[in-house]
């Protein structure tokens, strides 16, 4: 996908949703939106989402609808289904794809249903047991610094030294790239740690008498 065109057709005000993107993807949209001056919502459909898409919008427009559908394909095989499910869509239609027992639960764009109809997948709404829980929290935090370690344990409600030794073992990503320790975290930036969950950090609020930052974080576990 031409990332730097999307941006620039979004230049005028227009409302525009990329495809959805991987890590790597993303971190390049979020500079050139940033660039620009423009706003950026990320919309998964499932919990702790890889692939995202990314939805460009001014300022001024306050929030944007999420355009990503979640499906379930039901089947005897989920695997075999799953590869099915990656032929028949292009990747900027395809988000996460989630083999599960009895079938396969998958976000996607909204065009995606015409093309899953005309290969001949009869994909439908999720039944609820096939949904995973999803735990979603924002919360305002006072932290010494925006370390990796700091903001991921601080957002996931796990000790300093316990989240450390996930990103010393590389499970640690911010926009697909693997981070240490002493990395800081910017505003916008998702951390994703496996098997954890992931942490957002929405604002810097500001810093307090002692220094210390005060953040607003979104956790997802």
């Amino acid at each position: 996908m031409d990332l730097h065109a999307l941006v620039k057709k979004a230049r005028g005000g227009r409302v525009l949703a990329s495809g959805f993107l991987d890590p790597k993807e993303q971190e390049e949209l979020r500079t050139l939106a940033a660039r620009e001056g423009l706003e950026l919502g990320w919309f998964g459909g499932l919990p702790r989402a890889e692939r995202r898409l990314g939805v460009l919008h001014p300022p001024e427009v306050p929030q944007v609808a999420d355009p990503v559908w979640v499906g379930w394909l039901a089947a005897e095989d989920p695997e075999r289904a799953a590869a099915a499910l990656r032929r028949a869509l292009e990747p900027a239609d395809l988000g996460d794809v989630r083999p599960g027992e009895g079938g396969v639960l998958f976000a996607a764009a909204a065009r995606a249903r015409r093309a899953l109809e005309q290969a001949g997948l009869a994909a439908t709404e999720p039944p609820p047991e096939a949904l995973p829980a999803a735990r979603s929290k924002t919360r305002v935090l006072v932290v010494p610094s925006l370390r990796v370690d700091v903001i991921g344990a601080g957002g996931l409600g796990v000790s300093r030294s316990y989240f450390a030794k996930g990103v010393k073992a590389g499970k640690v990503r911010i926009g697909g790239r693997t981070v240490r320790a002493g990395d800081e975290v910017g505003e916008g930036d998702t951390l994703l740690a496996e098997g954890l969950g992931q942490v957002t950090l929405l604002r810097v609020l500001g810093r307090t008498k002692r220094g210390n930052y005060k953040v607003e974080l979104r956790a997802e576990k």
